[in-house]
């Protein structure tokens, strides 16, 4: 091996520990964002909002406040970064329930299905999400223009796709996405509120539901 060679082969090496060592590092710290947001959404839900702090959470996880505020810097810049990637896989199920099929009704089921079980699966941020801080809602992230809850235009796309189908009756889409909103929040809200209600019992209520909601949509 020529010296020339020597020297690019340790170069390489040098440049592979390198990548190594930042690709380690920026996975440790995304753990640790992790941590850090599950740790609030729990924290905030046990003591409310006035209770709640950074130091709480650096507590908890056995940091220093001072590691947390390297991340968010304020209780309320950390609250919303747990709300905000619980709208992240909220949309995304959403549109995954959107595209699932072309049939107007079936679709508009499938997204309700989809609401419902992002919030029995994510309790503690759908509380948050729809519950304890909803002002969330009409927020965004720095460097976004679109609220939140632009999310739900694709549910209420829906309606409106169904109502040019024929599939139900003519309306305003806005009032009757707002009514079917309002029916699977109350079902997730039951659901994780009152122990009767356990999966198999949300799941004959929900298609219960279903059935009597679509009746009185379909024209007549």
């Amino acid at each position: 091996m020529t010296e020339d060679t020597a020297r690019k082969s340790r170069s390489t090496r040098t440049e592979r520990v390198r990548r190594a060592s930042q690709l380690r590092r920026a996975q440790q710290k995304e753990e640790l964002r992790q941590a850090i947001l599950r740790a609030a959404g729990e924290l905030f839900l046990q003591h409310g909002y006035e209770a709640f702090s950074l130091r709480q959470v650096a507590e908890y996880l056995g940091y220093s406040a001072t590691t947390i505020y390297l991340y968010f810097d304020n209780k309320d810049a950390l609250l919303f970064a747990v709300a905000d990637d619980a709208y992240r896989l909220f949309c995304e199920a959403e549109w995954q329930a959107f595209m699932s099929t072309v049939d107007p009704i079936q679709r508009l089921l499938a997204i309700g299905r989809a609401y419902i079980e992002f919030g029995l699966a994510h309790p503690t941020a759908y509380k948050l999400m729809f519950v304890q801080r909803t002002d969330f809602l009409v927020g965004h992230v720095k460097g976004e223009t679109h609220p939140r809850i632009d999310s739900f235009k694709t549910s209420e796309q829906a309606v409106r796709l169904a109502m040019e189908a024929g599939a139900i009756r003519q309306g305003d889409p806005a009032i009757v996405f707002g009514a079917l909103w309002s029916m699977v929040h109350g079902l997730v809200m039951l659901a994780l509120t009152m122990p009767e209600f356990t999966p198999e019992a949300t799941s004959h209520v929900m298609e219960e539901a279903f059935s009597i909601l679509l009746h009185g949509l379909v024209p007549a």
